[in-house]
Order: structure tokens, then sequence, then C-alpha cells
């Protein structure tokens, strides 16, 4: 089992910045707003709430178990079985994001640089990048990120900055009612929820008394990115976003050039390949964090080693079409998702509770 060092605030909180944006910058615009038209951008602030609620949830958590991990905080209430079932619910999530986070970033790339490349060139790039990411310390994974997060921040606003100059339509709401913008809210819910990353590592999170606010600011403000980001997209195109499957990369089509800089579009190709190496290797360290509690005497390479092999086979042998993942992210991952909607909020206030009850009878008892 990897020993992973503590990690600071700060360092949690930017990783927790970082998945706010994973498979929602992309694809996720156009399929909204051909789902809900003009007000496709309400749809991830309705989905965002169970972010928000998944945080809230943490924070009361962490507080009440500051050094436990969330594998011993289940154990003790619902039993091993449960815990080890509830685990492999959490892989299962993780795994599933992954697939959808790779193919949908594999086929942007094929469609605009590696047209004439196979599946198993990009597999060959990425791969062990992510491995030896996730392999690390979380300390040194988190300082990585900590290191790239400012250029990861420039980028994401200087697409919407750019975007803005390319909006030709107005907005004109009213066009889809609330109950249609709440069932695609819960149709592509399977993209949000990836807070639950933070519970899986509770126990390695160094969280002073005020701090919990640093969390909530980089949490709300990757949300109004994110939101910006579907704003201006949708306002840009308007009722031709289906024919626009790649957001924000869409935004800088407008000022592909600018005077002797060359193509200025090439900032949202690296923030999108350094977003997804890095939201890759949280997912994958999410993965090894539970298999390590459910066996930790075997050896993480072997599951570093399936991993790659099941990652390898879903990308080579199920997904050849965009078509394809879209269906996978709408039709299967919605269903996995569960684990972040009623899980593990519930059993983090089934645990809330009892320790309130445990604390009154240490009282009483003394």
């Amino acid at each position: 089992m990897i020993k992973d060092k503590k990690i600071t605030i700060w360092q949690a909180g930017i990783m927790l910045f970082m998945l706010m944006f994973a498979n929602k910058i992309l694809v996720l615009p156009s399929l909204l707003s051909e789902e809900v038209k003009m007000e496709a951008f309400f749809v991830p602030i309705v989905a965002f709430l169970v972010d928000i609620m998944l945080l809230c949830i943490f924070i009361y958590l962490k507080k009440r178990f500051p050094n436990e991990k969330l594998f011993d905080v289940i154990k003790k209430r619902f039993g091993k079985a449960v815990t080890i079932i509830v685990y492999i619910g959490f892989a299962m999530y993780f795994f599933m994001k992954t697939v959808l986070l790779y193919n949908v970033t594999y086929m942007f790339l094929r469609n605009l640089i590696y047209r004439d490349s196979g599946n198993m060139l990009f597999l060959i790039s990425v791969l062990p990048v992510v491995n030896f990411l996730a392999f690390v310390d979380l300390r040194a994974l988190g300082r990585t990120i900590q290191l790239f997060f400012p250029i990861v921040v420039f980028g994401i606003v200087f697409c919407v900055i750019i975007g803005f100059f390319g909006i030709n339509g107005n907005l004109l709401l009213f066009q889809s009612s609330l109950p249609q913008i709440l069932t695609s809210a819960a149709k592509n819910i399977g993209c949000f929820g990836d807070t639950i990353f933070l519970f899986l590592i509770m126990d390695k999170i160094e969280m002073k008394k005020g701090q919990a606010k640093i969390l909530f600011s980089l949490q709300i403000g990757a949300i109004i990115l994110v939101d910006l980001v579907h704003f201006v997209f949708i306002l840009s195109y308007t009722y031709t976003t289906f024919l626009h499957p790649f957001a924000i990369f869409e935004l800088m089509s407008f000022v592909k050039e600018y005077e002797g800089l060359g193509r200025i579009d090439v900032i949202s190709v690296i923030l999108i390949v350094i977003m997804m190496y890095f939201l890759l290797a949280i997912y994958l360290k999410a993965i090894l964090c539970c298999t390590g509690d459910i066996f930790p005497s075997v050896n993480p390479n072997c599951f570093i080693v399936l991993y790659d092999v099941i990652v390898g086979i879903f990308a080579v042998a199920i997904f050849f079409t965009l078509g394809r993942v879209i269906l996978f992210g709408k039709m299967l991952l919605p269903y996995v998702g569960v684990v972040s909607l009623i899980v593990v909020p519930l059993i983090s206030i089934i645990s809330l509770v009892d320790r309130k009850k445990e604390k009154k009878d240490e009282k009483l008892s003394n």
C-alpha cells in the first residue's frame, strides 16, 4: 500500500478546483444546449448543488473525525462487509469517470491533431505519465498540481475572455421549463459529484480551524468559471451548438490568430491536455486509495497494471465514436453516480449522528 504524506488545505482545494472541470467543458455544453436550448447554463448550476452539498458534509465529517480514515469510520459503524461494498462502488465510480474523461479527450485530440493516429499511440502517451503521477506520494501530486495551478487558471480565464468577443446572439430565455432543466441535470449528473474524492483522502488533509473557507472559495470559483464557459459558448453559437462538440476550444475559434503571435487557440489545447493528465491522475489515485484499503497486503503496482489493461480494453475495443462515449456518460454513469448522490451523504450523516451520541454518552458517564 502506498504511504501518502499529508497535504495542505490549499493543495486539497486546488485538486478540488481541478475536479470541478472534469467532463464539463468539452462535450457537455453542446449536449445540454441541445436538450434545454438557451437555458443550458442553468443545468450545471443545479447539478453543482450536489458538489456543494458534498463539501458541506465533508467539512463536518472532517471536523468530527480529524485524523481518521473514511474506511475506518464506515467500518466502525457498518462493519467490514458493508465498507468493502461501498469502496468497490467508489472504485467503479472513479473508473467510469476515467473512461469518460479519457475517451472524450482522445476524441478531441484525434479530431484536432492526430487524425491518422490510433488509440494505442494515445494510450502509450498518456498512461505512463498518469501512472507515475498517481503512484507517487499524494503530497508530491498535490505540489505538482499546485505548481501548474496558475497556468490552468490563466488558460481558463483567457479562453472565456476571448470567447466574449465571439458572442453574436441574444439571450432568449423561457424556451425550456424548470422540469426540463431538472431532468437534464439528472440525466447528466454522472459528470458531477467529483467532490467525493476528498472523502477518500480526508485523513491526509491538514485542516486547521477556519480553513474550510479555502475549500469553499476554490470550489465556488471553479463553478463560476465552468458556468461562464457554458454561458459564453451558448451565446456564441446559439442554435448551432450541436455542430460544435468541444466547447472551450470552440470559444477560441473566433480569434485564432492575433498579429504576429500566430494561432492562440493552442492555449485551449494545452489547457485541456494539462487538465487531462492531472484529472486522470487524481482518479487513479482515488482508485488506488480504494484498492489499498480493501487489499492492504497487495502491491499497488498490480492494480496499476490492471487499470491500464482495462482502460486499454475500453478505449480500443469498445469506444470507437464520440456517440458511444456520450451514450456511456448519459445512460450508465448516472446510475453509478448514486455513490455521490446517496451512499456517501447517507453514511456520513449517520456517522455524524452516531458521533454526537457517543459524545453525549461520554459526558453522562463522566
